[in-house]
């Protein structure tokens, strides 16, 4: 009997064991049906398990014959369970729809895909909530690690000692631009991506993968939803509206979404220093459609149309600056007008086609067209005065003395129309062991730019600079006409392998390689870029049968990142193209790690990354508001060295909030770089305009060497922090906090060695308060109220401190050649309400 059972029991498990394999496929979805890439597919317990594709498929390889219990996990969403037996041979399809936690960025335990290509997810969600005047998602980014935002009224954003221009913005693997005649946050308006549009957020600080395009810093990768049911949003605040609407037709094989915002800084504007009329209107209208031609070919269209307009007739200016000891009053009264215009189209179309379940296929075309102008005539009679000081006198807080009176004249009219044609087509493939991305693209620019401009300062009845004869000297000057075509060419390749180890120990390689070529200056460019990752897996014994992870990840990447020059840097300060500039490069190292952890049963990552970008070829810049003055040409070498912590999570339950610090050196060294000290008779330093003998009769040559980058913040704080209270949790609190050390600034010229100075401290705290009326949980709704999902009205205040923040300065010259620095001030304290909806 005992050799008789023996057989039996050898049998059977050779009978289980010979019952060989089966293959479960399907499309991990979210709860409206969009498609989840990198979401991942766990047998419990074992090593087996695959992870989505760009469309969201996965095809997993199991055993036949046994019961497998099998989950499904994406970042944001919760984790979905099943239990399966599967025949020998059998092929079984199941799709998986994971729906969002409520807490998306943290009630998950899969964090691997993030790991791996080195981005941060951000909820667009928490856009509506942010209490920011920017209301885009560009305000999300401000606690990021390495992000500085300094200005409220414009989306622009520097990451790790870069500028706005070098960081790339993705809307559907389609690049968006910035306006190009831009110098200041009130006339930019509305950013591309519309918030209640998107349905998934990247952001990566720097070491990004080669699928992403030839930029130095950052890149912001954003997908738009395709809705499985019918659903919208509305939005109406004291700066305007927006409301969105997507639904699916023709038997959930046609999708559209489509949003419209309306936008005005009136509000913010009308507190400032400068008083005027302020007419700015913004409006914005995008639709995207995708349509299943079959089960396995997909088309798509995203169209755009912006208009911004900046309108202002500005009256009169008072600035109070300075120390106590030396408190100064800058009175200004203008005559003229000014009016800025930009005017956008954009239409893209994409074609998505899947051959096999393991091959994907894009092909793609756009076209972007922008009108842009910027008219001004204005004139300025300025007066800059000493206060009285003395707490004692009558005319304490009044001018008492007289220290520059004079008038400026700006006027400008500048025309600029642009557009690029772009053809893509891009690849993902996925290989037994890894996985392949590849991709192509061509772009053809045309750009003509009409250039007028010009600048007259009257000090005391003096012209500056002084005028002799009957010629009439302009202390600045620019007039040109501009015409540039050109067609740039790109491909890239880069692969993913990934190592199983056991016990949730894996390594995982993302390597590739991009190419640029540009027919303006006929160079050619490649960037070899890598990234490793290693999960170790390690685990905590509490006691018997009590273990804990102790989710740790550690990266190492590095990259060479080349930006060939568009428009901007090419235009020389005299209005003249320079045809033999070259693309700037970047080499990047980054080693970094995180860990996910709990506190009070909460979860809470940690992330830390520290950075050294060498930089050669580099085209300086002067930063004037936010507009960015190239030297167009390769002039200098930088480099940028920094660390980034930040602390993510749950401080009281079901909200999110994050805290960032970064602490940077950015420098740069100008080629040829040298200033002169002039000394006179007596040996004195002649300073105009403070020395009596101007008479040089000696000098010494001075290099200046390495000087801070325009971009030089030493010390960056952020936190977004939420709060609900207990009694009451459909009331909930939000605040934004920035601090940020001084930036260089110094007199308007295209002396670098001269921006030693430094702005003020940047602090600003912004709140808002939300309540939620409709679309609690366990309440219930009647009539009209039950089609709408939630109801929330907010009430924010913006620089809750009222904090004088300084973005710019304005210059003033006496006849004797002595300079005055007068800061140009952000929006003080403002108040807004907010209605929104979402039904």
């Amino acid at each position: 009997m005992r050799l008789s059972l023996s057989a039996a029991l050898l049998l059977t498990a050779c009978t289980a064991w010979a019952q060989g394999t089966a293959t479960l496929t399907g499309v991990v979805r979210d709860e409206q049906g969009g498609t989840l890439p990198q979401a991942n597919v766990q047998v419990v317990g074992t090593t087996v398990g695959a992870v989505s594709d760009a469309t969201g498929s996965y095809r997993l390889e199991l055993p036949a014959g046994r019961e497998l219990h099998l989950r499904w996990t994406y970042t944001g969403h919760v984790a979905y369970d099943e239990d399966l037996i599967l025949n020998e041979g059998e092929e079984r399809v199941l799709d998986v729809r994971l729906r969002l936690a409520t807490l998306p960025i943290f009630e998950v335990r899969d964090r691997r895909a993030e790991r791996e290509q080195g981005i941060e997810r951000i909820d667009p969600r928490l856009a509506r909530f942010n209490p920011s005047p920017l209301g885009g998602v560009e305000a999300l980014l401000g606690g990021q690690i390495g992000v500085v935002m300094r200005n409220e009224l414009s989306s622009g954003y520097s990451v790790r000692g870069g500028n706005f221009d070098e960081n790339l913005v993705y809307v559907n693997d389609i690049e968006v631009y910035r306006p190009f005649l831009v110098r200041a946050g009130q006339q930019e308006g509305l950013s591309f991506p519309n918030p209640d549009m998107i349905e998934r957020i990247s952001f990566s600080a720097g070491g990004f993968e080669a699928r992403y395009g030839d930029k130095m810093s950052s890149v912001l990768d954003i997908q738009y939803k395709k809705p499985r049911k019918f659903s919208g949003t509305a939005m109406a605040s004291l700066l305007g509206g927006a409301l969105q609407i997507g639904s699916p037709m023709a038997n959930g094989r046609l999708r559209q979404i489509t949003g419209f915002r309306y936008r005005t800084n009136q509000l913010l504007l009308g507190g400032g220093d400068n008083q005027g009329e302020y007419r700015p209107v913004y409006t914005d209208l995008q639709t995207y459609w995708t349509y299943d031609l079959k089960d396995n070919l997909e088309l798509g269209f995203l169209g755009l149309y912006s208009r911004n307009r900046y309108d202002v007739v500005p009256q009169t200016r008072t600035t109070e600056f300075g120390p106590f000891n030396q408190a100064l009053r800058f009175d200004v009264f203008f005559d003229g007008r000014e009016r800025t215009s930009f005017e956008t189209f954009f239409g893209a179309l994409n074609l998505n086609v899947r051959p096999n379940k393991n091959l994907l296929l894009k092909f793609q075309t756009s076209a972007f067209r922008t009108f842009e102008s910027e008219h001004f005539t204005i004139q300025g009679q300025y007066r800059l005065g000493e206060l009285e000081r003395d707490l004692g006198s009558e005319q304490f807080g009044e001018v008492v003395r007289d220290l520059g009176v004079g008038t400026f004249l700006d006027h400008a009219r500048n025309d600029l129309d642009a557009t690029v044609i772009t053809v893509a087509h891009k690849g993902y493939l996925q290989l037994p062991n890894s996985y392949l991305q590849w991709g192509a693209d061509a772009r053809r620019e045309v750009i003509n730019d009409k250039l007028n401009e010009w600048s007259l300062i009257d000090s005391a009845d003096y012209s500056i600079p002084l005028s002799t004869g009957e010629d009439l000297n302009l202390s600045y000057a620019l007039k040109s006409k501009l015409g540039m075509e050109s067609v740039r060419a790109s491909a890239y390749l880069q692969n993913t392998w990934r190592w199983e180890r056991g016990d949730d120990r894996w390594w995982s390689l993302v390597a590739g390689a991009r190419a640029q070529h540009w027919t303006y200056n006929g160079q050619t460019v490649a960037s070899p870029r890598a990234r490793l990752t290693w999960h170790p897996g390690w685990k905590k014994v509490l006691g018997k049968d009590s273990i804990v992870d102790r989710d740790y990840s550690f990266w190492l990447a590095t990259g060479l990142y080349y930006q060939p020059p568009f428009y901007r840097e090419v235009r020389r300060p005299d209005g003249t193209l320079n045809p033999d500039i070259k693309a700037q490069r970047s080499i990047h190292l980054l080693m970094g790690m995180d860990r996910w952890f709990e506190i009070w049963e909460r979860p809470f990552k940690f992330t830390a990354e520290g950075y050294y970008k060498k930089m050669d070829d580099v085209i300086p810049y002067e930063v004037d508001n936010i507009r960015i003055r190239y030297y167009g040409a390769n002039l200098a070498k930088a480099y940028a060295t920094g660390l980034d912590i930040k602390l993510a999570g749950q401080f009281i339950q079901g909200v999110d909030s994050w805290m960032s610090i970064g602490v940077l050196q950015a420098r740069e060294d100008l080629k040829d770089d040298v200033y002169y000290w002039r000394f006179n008779a007596a040996g004195d330093t002649i300073y105009p305009g403070f020395t009596r003998d101007n008479v040089a009769v000696d000098s010494s040559a001075v290099h200046p060497g390495w000087i801070p980058r325009p971009t030089d913040q030493r010390v960056n704080v952020a936190m977004f922090f939420q709060d609900e209270m207990k009694q009451w949790p459909t009331f909930k609190v939000h605040v934004n906090l920035v601090f940020g050390t001084g930036l260089p600034f110094g007199p308007p010229n295209f002396n670098r060695y001269a921006d030693t100075l430094r702005t003020p401290i940047y602090r600003r705290v912004d709140i808002g308060f939300s309540k939620q009326f409709l679309g609690a949980e366990g309440q219930s709704e009647r009539g009209w109220r039950r089609h709408i999902e939630n109801l929330w009205l907010t009430a924010e205040v913006f620089n809750l401190l009222n904090i004088n923040n300084t973005i710019d300065h304005t210059w003033v010259t006496d006849v004797s050649g002595r300079q005055y620095s007068i800061p140009d001030y952000l929006t003080p304290r403002r108040f807004n309400l907010k209605l929104i909806a979402w039904f």
